[in-house]
């Protein structure tokens, strides 16, 4: 009897060992690591980010039209109302351009039998420029989106979770079959269960922290939902992660930054906080959801490393080749003494293009910090609760030996010492970086050169780009497209300060030196 049972006993084992090793070979066959170009890295390569199973994202819009189209159908799909890009027809699985699709599972990184959706880099640095009511438009790549409204969609995401009676496995896959015409099969529907009970249960166990999403016009109540289109709040999303906490009084809004010529920056983060790409691009995916589990994914750390290597050549659009078809020249004498005022009063700070082989020329003080005092732009990014704590928390966050760990020394406060303040920065392609200031407060080079008075209350959305004042038009009432109010008196929001070359129409004041300088910005 004895024999017998250590016989049972090792034939069970060896079962168990056969069906282990046997897991593990398919297991490895779902997520096969791709490792792209750098350009199609930036594009389509999952940074850690994974939300949801590919079925349940593809359904979503048809049994939550309701939670994707705050303004109601009539203003259009959920793409367009969340300022989101279609995807060419055909192309990513009819997603929006910026979402991946990849084998891995939220947060662990584990592969999956069944795809998932996650962001891309190209999902806040990509954007788009219509000229006029019903312009095709110019789809351009390192541009920080001027109409995506994300936060507002990940609220609208999370109430859809939270719909435990419409939001079921069994829902899903009627959608499904009547979407699609096919069954999902037993694979797909143990997967999309398992994720619904894990991501439903992490976003109940948030709500007594970080309070209710919103939901339907709500969205679009800028004193309910203050990000807004094209802005962001990465420190309140690091505190969230890192320290568990609501960082209720967190204003310091930032808007979705262009990212051409990586190369001439001394800096990664404007605002000093961050010495190396390659930290900041990290600290970016984790604000967006990915940890130090899944980052250590070889083809998502490797995603991650060639992004940043796409970015460091990127060349930003032409002025001239975007408004070639609506008959806009440069006046090439204007420009030429719009040279001379931009030598005098923003080389020292900014730098400049060499005429001859197109390089940046660095300026005495690029790259040199100009304290907050000086500057006097909106000061919320540099005074946040957790802004002195949070480089340490950074740094514990990520175990030793993690590859993509920051390096504290990098890390402002710290051994380099404060900011508080901005560093100078060189300006590329400066046109298609509006809105400006760092919290997208300032619609136009006009006005932020100080040619024409600041807006102080503006409606934003999927705003229409003005190539005269060059930036971003906005109507004076809102719509279905303009429905953000952007008001420049409320925490966080203020468009005062960089007041170069001169205040408007204080001492100094010339106006035709400003036409020609925005003559001459135009160019570079």
């Amino acid at each position: 009897m004895l024999k017998v049972i250590r016989i049972a006993a090792i034939a069970l084992v060896s079962i168990l060992l056969i069906g282990t090793f046997g897991f593990l070979y398919i297991e490895s066959t779902w997520a096969k690591p791709v490792f792209r170009t750098p350009k199609e890295a930036f594009i389509h390569g999952s940074i850690g980010t994974e939300l949801a199973p590919l079925p349940v994202f593809q359904i979503l819009p048809d049994l939550f039209p309701d939670r994707l189209q705050p303004a109601g159908k009539e203003a259009g799909d959920w793409v367009q109302q969340f300022g989101f890009i279609h995807s060419k027809p055909g192309e990513n699985e009819g997603l929006p351009v910026g979402f991946n699709i990849s084998n891995f599972q939220p947060q662990s990184g584990k592969p999956s039998p069944v795809k998932f959706v996650g962001f891309s880099c190209a999902l806040c640095h990509i954007s788009h420029i219509r000229r006029f009511p019903d312009d095709e438009g110019v789809i351009v790549t390192g541009m920080g989106s001027t109409s995506l409204d994300l936060f507002a969609w990940v609220d609208a995401f999370k109430t859809i979770l939270l719909d435990e009676k419409r939001l079921t496995v069994e829902n899903v896959a009627k959608a499904y079959k009547a979407k699609y015409h096919k069954s999902l099969g037993i694979i797909d529907k143990t997967v999309i269960g398992f994720w619904l009970s894990t991501a439903r249960g992490q976003v109940l166990a948030s709500l007594p922290k970080w309070d209710n999403p919103y939901n339907g016009k709500d969205l679009r109540d800028s004193k309910l939902s203050p990000i807004g289109p094209a802005r962001t709040q990465p420190f309140k999303e690091l505190v969230h992660f890192m320290m568990d906490r609501p960082a209720a009084l967190d204003k310091s809004y930032s808007k979705l930054p262009s990212l051409y010529e990586q190369k001439n920056r001394d800096w990664a983060q404007y605002d000093g906080s961050v010495k190396d790409r390659l930290s900041r691009s990290v600290l970016a995916a984790v604000a967006a959801g990915a940890t130090p589990d899944n980052l250590i994914v070889p083809e998502i750390s490797h995603n991650v490393i060639q992004a940043i290597d796409y970015t460091l050549d990127l060349q930003g659009p032409k002025y001239t080749e975007v408004f070639k078809d609506q008959g806009i020249t440069l006046d090439p004498k204007k420009v030429e003494r719009g040279r001379a005022v931009f030598q005098q009063n923003c080389a020292s700070c900014h730098g400049y293009r060499n005429s001859e082989d197109g390089s940046w020329v660095k300026g005495e003080l690029q790259g040199l910090i100009t304290p907050i005092e000086d500057i006097q732009t909106d000061s919320e990014r540099l005074n946040y609760r957790y802004y002195k704590e949070l480089p340490d928390v950074v740094e514990a966050f990520f175990p030793d030996g993690h590859p993509l760990k920051p390096k504290r020394e990098n890390l402002r406060p710290g051994p380099l010492g404060d900011t508080k303040g901005f560093i100078n920065a060189p300006i590329e392609s400066v046109f298609a970086r509006a809105p400006y200031l760092h919290n997208a407060s300032v619609l136009t080079l006009a006005e932020l050169i100080n040619l024409k008075p600041r807006r102080e209350l503006f409606y934003r959305g999927d705003n229409l780009y003005d190539p005269i004042d060059v930036g971003l038009a906005s109507p004076t009432e809102p719509d279905d497209k303009h429905y953000f109010k952007f008001d420049t008196h409320v925490q966080g929001n203020s468009n005062k300060g960089h007041d170069y070359p001169w205040s408007y129409q204080g001492k100094g004041w010339d106006k035709a030196a400003l036409e020609d300088l925005l003559e001459y910005l135009k160019t570079l």
